[in-house]
């Protein structure tokens, strides 16, 4: 049961930051601007982006308004990255 749990917490993780990655790309943020427009910091992002942390629920619903679009929006593009990743294998390092 863990190692289910760690790894579906690891695919959370990085969909959420890929995720945010994209649409900060699309909406042409740096990961500075990015910080600054939610009052946190470059490497918190980073670390989000790369999918070492996982950020609560206010600080994604602050990212969306970041990027313009609503919370809503942002998780169903988390959820089809899930639904991918669901045909996917574990991975080996988790």
């Amino acid at each position: 049961m863990f190692l289910l749990i760690k790894i579906y917490t690891h695919y959370v993780n990085k969909e959420v930051g890929d995720t945010i990655r994209e649409l900060r790309k699309e909406k042409h943020l740096s990961q500075e601007k990015l910080a600054d427009a939610i009052d946190s910091h470059q490497v918190y992002i980073s670390e989000i982006e790369k999918g070492i942390k996982l950020p609560s629920l206010t600080i994604i619903n602050n990212i969306a308004k970041a990027f313009d679009v609503s919370l809503t929006y942002f998780m169903s593009r988390v959820e089809k990255k899930l639904e991918k990743s669901d045909t996917q294998e574990p991975p080996k390092n988790v």
